[in-house]
């Protein structure tokens, strides 16, 4: 990887006006975004508690498994495949609103294979991130190089590992320390508001559509600092 250091004021700035940007759309289309949340995420981790719950009764009471069993699985699967599987739709949500597109509830079901797409590419990813937790910089480096991911899916109808490419290449170079300054401001906002339920679902919110500004806006505008105009073209070559 290689790191681009010129114009660092100029894309901190940059960055900073997404930053802006992002927590301005979140608040102006908050409502349409905190539905597609709860019906992407909230929602299906909220099945997710309540089917394995259920299972861990039954596994418990009426098959002899005190620390869970078959049923306890399954109601754990049911949750992550859901998850997995609206994890494009939230994607295709927050990129609608940074065009400018209406959003419906529909948009959290996207075709078959995108949604298979998105529960592959989770699924990697996270178990990659899950195997260096311990490790805070790599597990964080993996978070930033395969954030795009969704929206490859979405958008160019990548497959899971197609999709995982695209990303790691289109936040290397210059892209990738203003897009490390914009997680890190995130994940700062969302440690501090932790203390309140709905400030780190506010900063979830946020974040999707920053992702979605820095794929539609950093990679494709020619007025970005990053002159990155020919960078999606040169990935299909």
């Amino acid at each position: 990887m290689k790191f681009e250091l010129t114009n660092v004021k100029e894309n901190s700035f940059y960055a900073l006006e997404t930053l802006k940007d992002s927590w301005v759309l979140t608040g102006k289309q908050f409502f349409p975004l905190f539905i597609g949340w709860f019906l992407t995420l909230g929602g299906p981790v909220l099945l997710t508690c309540i089917l394995s719950a259920a299972g861990w009764g039954v596994d418990k009471f009426l098959l002899g498994f005190p620390k869970g069993g078959p049923f306890s699985l399954v109601g754990l699967l049911i949750g992550v495949f859901t998850i997995g599987g609206f994890w494009a739709g939230w994607a295709k949500i927050a990129l609608k609103i940074t065009r400018g597109i209406p959003t419906k509830m529909a948009d959290v079901l996207c075709s078959p294979a995108q949604m298979f797409s998105g529960l592959i590419a989770l699924t990697l990813s996270t178990i990659a991130i899950g195997l260096t937790g311990w490790l805070v910089i790599p597990a964080a480096l993996l978070f930033l190089k395969w954030q795009l991911t969704p929206y490859f899916i979405v958008d160019q109808n990548c497959g899971p590992i197609e999709a995982m490419k695209r990303s790691w290449h289109a936040t290397d170079n210059a892209i990738f320390i203003p897009l490390a300054v914009l997680d890190l401001i995130f994940f700062g906002l969302s440690t501090a508001s932790s203390a309140l339920f709905v400030g780190p679902i506010i900063c979830h919110m946020a974040l999707a559509v920053a992702s979605a500004i820095v794929y539609t806006r950093w990679l494709t505008d020619e007025e970005a600092p990053f002159n990155k105009s020919g960078l999606l073209e040169d990935q299909g070559d």
